[in-house]
């Protein structure tokens, strides 16, 4: 079965698609009538009024109606971002599955690793992001950077394969894999957790490789429940 994917980081690795999804906007609006035992059969402007000041005021519970099932590809330093953020929001919202390739399992002789086309200076006024292109400093160490980072993937590969082929169990020997290794889950969320995910990844100061994949999220959850989408982006992204 073909699913609506992207290839966020434009390698022809990364991927991220909607493998299934359940609710939509109507659902939102539905659950937040219970209050009053009432219900909407059709979508009409009324409902998009109630939908508009659900997300103004961030009434978001109701949103949690609406549920969306995810399949990624990211390379691990991306996936443990993306770990963090869903261990941090289980307690808002109990709608979060996570399910992960294990490299304790499946063996990493076959693996992709995530090279970047551009690498950054550190940023200047942010000690955790990214300033302007290496390219652009005073002295362009460009390739160097390339080499080096080439250079550290290769090492890791032969040490891991070299590991395997001396007996070393995949659990053990996986513990030297560099966090540019691509990893693969499935992860399931509501709707509102979907956009307080996005909220957090396209905002300031966000690591460009997850705000790329943010911004794939953004456009596949979008047929889902567009009204919802569009009362989340009236409201400047905030969740």
């Amino acid at each position: 079965m073909t699913f609506p994917s992207l290839d966020p980081l434009g390698d022809g690795k990364s991927m991220v698609a909607l493998i299934d999804s359940m609710g939509n906007s109507l659902s939102v609006v539905n659950d937040a009538r219970q209050s009053f035992a009432a219900e909407s059969a059709e979508w009409t402007e009324r409902d998009g009024k109630l939908l508009r000041y659900l997300a103004k005021h961030h009434h978001t519970s109701p949103f949690r109606g609406v549920v969306f099932k995810w399949s990624v590809k990211a390379p691990l330093f991306i996936a443990r971002q993306w770990w963090k953020h869903t261990v941090a929001s289980t307690f808002v919202d109990d709608q979060l599955g996570w399910n992960e390739k294990s490299f304790r399992y499946c063996s990493a002789e076959d693996a992709e690793f995530y090279c970047p086309s551009v690498f950054y200076q550190q940023s200047e006024d942010n000690r955790q992001a990214a300033g302007k292109p290496l390219s652009e400093a005073e002295t362009d160490y460009t390739d160097l950077a390339q080499q080096y980072y080439c250079a550290a993937l290769y090492a890791a590969t032969e040490a891991y394969e070299g590991l395997l082929l001396a007996g070393v169990c995949k659990e053990q020997a996986r513990a030297i894999l560099p966090s540019a290794l691509y990893t693969s889950f499935v992860w399931t969320c509501s709707l509102q957790a979907l956009f307080h995910f996005i909220s957090l990844r396209i905002g300031h100061g966000a690591q460009g490789e997850i705000v790329a994949y943010a911004k794939a999220l953004l456009e596949l959850g979008r047929p889902v429940a567009p009204e919802a989408f569009a009362a989340f982006e009236a409201n400047n992204y905030q969740f």
